[in-house]
């Protein structure tokens, strides 16, 4: 949110202010980076909150502006105090996203400390975990019935494809909920061509199905892949009940 300055920064608010689009990480001094973007949706009340554990330097204060900077410390004091906003907004809406910004570059597996955060983010009451950073997606892990994403990937970027650790490729990440609660997920290939999200097809969408598959298995979570729908399916049991496979509502999460 800074690479460009705190101008540019104020400039990317005032635009999403006035687009009417809703967002949460970033303001003019840290009350207003850490408030949560809540809107309605068919019904559904849904809570966004966004953290980085990137930049402190860039660390919104209540005299600065900047971004809610939340070390991935379960015992910091501005993870616990995270982890009570996640409780208080949780009660607010009927559906919590929390977005973070986590970690380096690179790597298709979670730190220890992605694990044991997102875990305890869960606890603390987020319904989805939608990390980001790594530039190449990572497996889900299914936490008391909630999807935790350990990184989405790059939907769109302008770094050179790495040949082993392919930042080209990602996912539309479908979310299905029945009442709040999620109950299976649909992960659609994403791959970019000159600086283009496009739909990945044939081989090379079964290429990435297949290791999201493997990385998901790697963290106890069954990944089928629908060839009918050219998708990964992800169905979960939520509250001891076996995920039904149709929704009430749907929300997407992508970086």
């Amino acid at each position: 949110s800074l690479d460009f300055g705190y101008e540019a920064m104020r400039d990317t608010l005032r635009l999403l202010n006035n687009a009417g689009i809703a967002h949460s990480g970033g303001g003019h001094n840290l009350v207003a980076a850490a408030e949560p973007a809540i809107m309605e949706v068919k019904g559904l009340r849904v809570g966004l909150l966004s953290f980085t554990d990137n930049q402190p330097e860039w660390e919104a204060t209540p005299e600065k502006g900047g971004v809610f900077y939340v070390p991935v410390n379960v015992r910091d004091e501005r993870a616990v105090n995270l982890f009570e906003l996640v409780r208080h907004t949780r009660q607010r809406v009927g559906l919590l996203v929390v977005a973070a910004h986590w970690g380096g570059n690179w790597g298709y597996y979670p730190p220890q400390e992605h694990v044991e955060f997102g875990r305890a983010l869960v606890a603390a009451g987020a319904d989805i975990v939608f990390g980001h950073s790594a530039h190449v997606f990572r497996g889900i892990e299914i936490h008391q019935g909630r999807p935790i994403l350990y990184s989405a990937g790059d939907f769109v970027d302008d770094y050179a494809v790495d040949p082993v650790e392919r930042n080209d490729w990602s996912f539309v990440f479908i979310v299905e909920t029945d009442q709040g609660v999620p109950t299976r997920l649909q992960l659609h290939p994403t791959v970019i061509r000159h600086f283009q999200a496009r739909l990945a097809r044939d081989a090379e969408s079964r290429l990435i199905g297949q290791r999201m598959m493997e990385l998901c298995a790697a963290l106890g979570t069954k990944a089928s892949w629908d060839a009918d729908k050219n998708c990964l399916t992800i169905a979960h049991e939520a509250n001891g009940d076996v995920a039904k496979q149709s929704c009430a509502d749907e929300s997407f999460a992508r970086g």
